[in-house]
């Protein structure tokens, strides 16, 4: 456990915030960051980049609602603060929209592969650095792709209509995402919301 000066020096060095609720450290793009608008309203700040004062949690949706409920928001901005009520489901909606859009950017990029099959050739000549599966997909189609894998992480966040949006198609199952600059973001974003989706069935 890092003491309060190491903490402070690691913030400054590496970009690494506090957890407001658990005090636990880490780097910026792995926490949520939470400011207040000039009429005392707490936003969820997707994009880190809002002015004024934040406050970083870690992607945990059940730690959201119990500082919701506890009013914990008001003693960390030191301040009387409105929470909406729908905090929670804005930040999954916003991070989820997210990756989408970064999905669209590494479409561009030429780092995102779709369907089944062209995945499964593209993954044999380069290891993707995340795979993602339809969450309506049916379970035998998931199960050939997992199978023709080895150590790829998967994520099945999205629906097939939401990955058919990205490739310009009704419906996607099978994606790749391979190594670049907003791969990296856009896998970061991923794990985000995926822990933040996952502590809510915990």
């Amino acid at each position: 456990m890092k003491t309060e000066t190491q903490n402070k020096r690691s913030q400054k060095q590496g970009g690494e915030k506090t957890c407001f609720m658990t005090k636990e450290t880490a780097n910026r793009s792995e926490l949520l960051r939470f400011v207040v608008s000039p009429d005392h309203v707490v936003c969820f700040d997707v994009s880190q980049k809002l002015p004024g004062r934040g406050v970083w949690m870690k992607p945990d949706r059940k730690m959201l609602e119990k500082a919701i409920q506890k009013k914990l928001f008001s003693k960390a901005f030191k301040e009387t603060v409105r929470i909406p009520a729908d905090l929670c489901e804005e930040t999954e909606r916003l991070l989820r929209q997210k990756c989408l859009d970064l999905m669209g950017l590494v479409r561009k990029s030429g780092r995102l592969v779709f369907g089944f099959e062209s995945v499964k050739k593209a993954i044999s000549l380069e290891k993707p650095i995340l795979l993602l599966e339809a969450s309506d997909a049916a379970e035998n189609g998931r199960n050939k792709l997992l199978h023709s894998t080895d150590d790829f992480m998967i994520c099945s966040c999205f629906s097939r209509e939401e990955l058919g949006r990205v490739s310009g198609q009704d419906i996607q199952v099978h994606v790749a995402v391979f190594s670049g600059k907003i791969s990296e973001e856009l896998k970061k974003t991923i794990l985000k919301l995926t822990a933040f989706i996952n502590s809510k069935e915990k």
